[in-house]
């Protein structure tokens, strides 16, 4: 996923319309970043055998998190997304695979969806946000 920005400029990283008509890419790295250190709270409760849920619906914790997120600066917005997938992928290296791979699991939709499915949701229009900022087309 982080390929889809690496190398862009700050002002194409911060513009709006990356994914949607709203969010820049500063958007979807702390969108991705609170999903993640919401599944670093919640996969310990449920490995433990308790009920753990994200306490909001799924538009309002994410608008909730946009909204918190947007005068995060973009250098600390990096610094959080790369923190919170080191965490969450050192918490998965202990998760046994029988709850890992539970398909029906809890746990396996919380790693699914913080990870690899939850990239794959953006990739694709961030992969053409790439393509619009390399070709110039970043709103300046």
């Amino acid at each position: 996923m982080t390929a889809a920005w690496r190398g862009l400029p700050e002002r194409a990283l911060t513009r709006p319309g990356a994914c949607g008509p709203t969010w820049s890419v500063k958007d979807v790295m702390n969108h991705v970043a609170a999903w993640q250190e919401a599944a670093l709270r919640i996969l310990p409760e449920l490995l433990a055998g308790r009920r753990a849920t994200l306490g909001a619906g799924t538009d309002r914790y994410n608008k909730e998190q946009q909204a918190a997120g947007a005068g995060r600066s973009l250098a600390a917005t990096r610094r959080r997304l790369s923190r919170s997938r080191r965490a969450l992928l050192a918490l998965i290296g202990q998760i046994p695979d029988a709850a890992l791979l539970d398909p029906a699991g809890r746990v396996n939709w919380w790693v699914r969806y913080t990870t690899y499915s939850h990239y794959g949701e953006h990739i694709w229009e961030l992969s053409e946000w790439r393509k619009q900022a390399a070709a110039g087309d970043d709103g300046q």
